[in-house]
């Protein structure tokens, strides 16, 4: 049964590597769907005092960190830039996407979520490495094979606990440029009332 668990794993874990390629593409194109799947890791609120008088930028608008895409129906989403040639910038497996909705009092609800295609490929090499550990122990008779499952587990847990801190200060980050591109396009738009137009809510 362990066997079987294992190679299961390992046949999902080369699956994960397609969807991780889909995935990047898809949500860099600010494919919609993308963006509503993963583990949620992230969630805040901004209230914007000027919303009435926001003007939805019409093309994708690049901050230092972020990337972000507005709709005609009230959503945002949004996710860190490619930076190529940043030698020393942190890459983790991990780079969240985010989706914040405007409400029609001015409350901008921010969700992020975890990537799907590397969540899943965690999650495989987990149980590969437990069905693998498990497996070995048995035939062998030795449980103390097992410890050999820390590796493993140990392995999985630190690219968690070092991705994370990482990705949520990017997050804060792009946070605080989407609160700077609604204040600065409400700001714009109550300067110059006859180019308003308020988003669709």
């Amino acid at each position: 049964m362990s066997s079987q668990l294992f190679i299961l794993a390992i046949m999902l874990a080369f699956v994960s590597w397609f969807v991780v390629i889909i995935e990047m593409i898809a949500i860099h194109s600010f494919s919609r769907l993308f963006f509503g799947f993963g583990i949620p890791v992230y969630k805040t609120t901004l209230k914007i005092d000027e919303y009435d008088w926001f003007k939805r930028p019409i093309e994708v608008v690049k901050k230092d960190e972020g990337k972000f895409k507005f709709t005609e129906d009230g959503y945002i989403y949004f996710l860190s830039q490619f930076f190529f040639g940043k030698f020393f910038r942190t890459t983790t497996p991990f780079p969240f996407k985010a989706t914040a909705k405007i409400t029609v009092n001015g409350r901008v609800e921010i969700k992020a979520r975890m990537p799907l295609g590397p969540t899943l490929f965690l999650f495989c090499w987990v149980v590969g490495w437990t069905a693998g550990t498990v497996g070995m122990s048995i035939e062998s008779g030795n449980y103390g094979a097992m410890l050999f499952g820390l590796i493993g587990w140990g392995f999985a847990a630190l690219m968690v606990r070092i991705s994370y801190p990482v990705e949520k200060k990017r997050m804060d980050l792009m946070v605080s440029e989407l609160k700077e591109i609604i204040t600065t396009q409400s700001n714009t738009s109550y300067e110059n009332p006859s180019s308003i137009s308020n988003l669709n809510r």
